[in-house]
Order: structure tokens, then C-alpha cells, then sequence
């Protein structure tokens, strides 16, 4: 009798312990499931540049005597996903601001004495470390890119501080020096992008520095690497 007993009071312990294993092996299951879910999911870019041709128009907004719009064009060559290489031309066309109306109309300062940018040209490097997808109203998805440059900078310059040579200010000559900046792109097309620009140019001429804020907007056409 006693020993019946105990083996109705062992069986459903027994019973209770069997799925033990199982159940462990579900858990295990879904933790190594948790841990996959954290790896990245890397997939290959949809949009690949080769030969990127682009126009822009942009501002130089910081001067307090002379705001700058340019109109450029340029050419970049993407080497791989990472880095590329272009070259940038630009034109001026320089609005005098009210604080310079004043000094000229009615303190008799020479245009000479305000140093103003005429054109410019640049060439340096491109690295592009993010690119991406954002879900659009979850009904499309936008793909872009972040990007990083780095040029040289060749400008032709007019006007600036009088000097016992130029008493009257300083008349035209070059400026040298570079433009660290970073971008944006977001692509609308396979060929056709638009990315936008900030540069801090650092440019050095005739014993002055120069430190124009260049902002640009560029429509882009471009070939495809993997085509």
C-alpha cells in the first residue's frame, strides 16, 4: 500500500520534470534568436555613383559689408562608396549690405577698403561614412548619404585694407587657402540626387585672412558604378 502511495506522489513530480529539458532548450532557442536580432542589418547600396555632374546656386552670408550668392558647377569622381575626388567652380555676384551704403554715402570710405570675393575655385576630397534609409509616412522610403570634404581654394579677390602702398585700399589680386565642410544627399532617382553643402573657407591674401561661410544647394546627374 505505502508503496503505491509513493509512486502516485512520484509520478506526476516526474511528469512535471519531463518537459524540463524542452522547455530549456526553448529558452535557449530563443535567447540565441535575441542575440542574432541585435547583429546589423547590413544590405548593399541601391544607389552607386560613378561620375557625379552637378549645378548650384549658394550664399557667402556672413560678411557685414558684402553678402555673396555663387552660381557653380563641378565634377566629382567616386572612386568606391567611401571616397571621391572633385573639383568645384564658382561665381559671385556680391550685394552690398546697408551698414556698407552708410560708410561709403556717408563717411566717404573707398569701395577699395571692403574686400569682396569675385570667383573662386576648389578641389579636394569627399568621404562619405553614412548612408541610409528613412521610412516616409511608412508609404516610401528615401535613401541618402552623409558626407565630409575637404579642398584647396584659389579665389580672386578685390578690395581690402589700406595699406601705405594702397592708401585707398587694396586693388584686385589672389587669395589662397582651404574649405573644410560637411553635406548632405538625398537621392531622388537612380541617376538624379540633390545635396546640400557647408563650407568654412580659411582664405589668406595680401597679409589679410579671410573667413567666408559658404552654404550651397546642387542638383546632381550621375553614372552608376554598377552599371
Amino acid at each position: 500500500m505505502r508503496m503505491r502511495v509513493l509512486a502516485g506522489l512520484l509520478l506526476p513530480a516526474l511528469l512535471l520534470l519531463l518537459p524540463g529539458p524542452a522547455f530549456s532548450a526553448k529558452k535557449k532557442g530563443e535567447q540565441e534568436l535575441e542575440e542574432s536580432d541585435k547583429l546589423p542589418a547590413v544590405q548593399n547600396r541601391k544607389y552607386r555613383l560613378e561620375h557625379e555632374f552637378n549645378a548650384a546656386i549658394g550664399v557667402l552670408p556672413v560678411d557685414a559689408f558684402v553678402k555673396g550668392v555663387t552660381f557653380s558647377g563641378g565634377y566629382a569622381w567616386h572612386i568606391t562608396d567611401t571616397w571621391a575626388v572633385e573639383g568645384r567652380g564658382y561665381y559671385l555676384r556680391n550685394v552690398k549690405t546697408s551698414l556698407r551704403d552708410k560708410l561709403e554715402n556717408n563717411f566717404g570710405e573707398p569701395p577699395q577698403k571692403f574686400a569682396e570675393i569675385t570667383w573662386y575655385t576648389e578641389a579636394g576630397v569627399v568621404f562619405t561614412p553614412l548612408y541610409g534609409k528613412l521610412s516616409f509616412f511608412n508609404r516610401t522610403l528615401a535613401y541618402g548619404e552623409f558626407f565630409v570634404t575637404l579642398n584647396a581654394v584659389v579665389a580672386r579677390m578685390n578690395g581690402g585694407k589700406a595699406t601705405d602702398e594702397e592708401p585707398q585700399g587694396k586693388s584686385a589680386r589672389m587669395g589662397f587657402g582651404g574649405a573644410p565642410g560637411f553635406g548632405i544627399r538625398g537621392y531622388i532617382t537612380e541617376h538624379l540626387s540633390v545635396r546640400f553643402d557647408l563650407k568654412s573657407m580659411l582664405l589668406y591674401s595680401a597679409g589679410e585672412g579671410h573667413y567666408p561661410l559658404s552654404l550651397m544647394l546642387a542638383f546632381s546627374y550621375s553614372t552608376r558604378s554598377d552599371l
